[in-house]
């Protein structure tokens, strides 16, 4: 992946993203980018995440939702 300009919502300007030193091997495939003028940090994949609740007869079941 080659750096990228996008929206920086703490510049609130469109700004230059790089890919920032990788400690898990991603290489340039990456899930983050960050912004060159303030270092906020962008994950371009979706997130899972699980949720517990109650259901009918005190049950307790897992959710899985996805934030992106």
């Amino acid at each position: 992946m080659e750096d990228k300009e996008m929206h920086c919502v703490i510049c609130q300007r469109e700004m230059l993203f790089e890919i920032p030193p990788c400690e898990d091997d991603h290489g340039d495939d990456c899930p983050e980018l960050v912004c060159t003028g303030c270092g906020a940090a962008i994950v371009l994949q979706p997130i899972t995440m699980r949720v517990w609740r109650r259901t009918p007869g005190n049950r307790v079941a897992p959710i899985q939702r996805r934030a992106a």
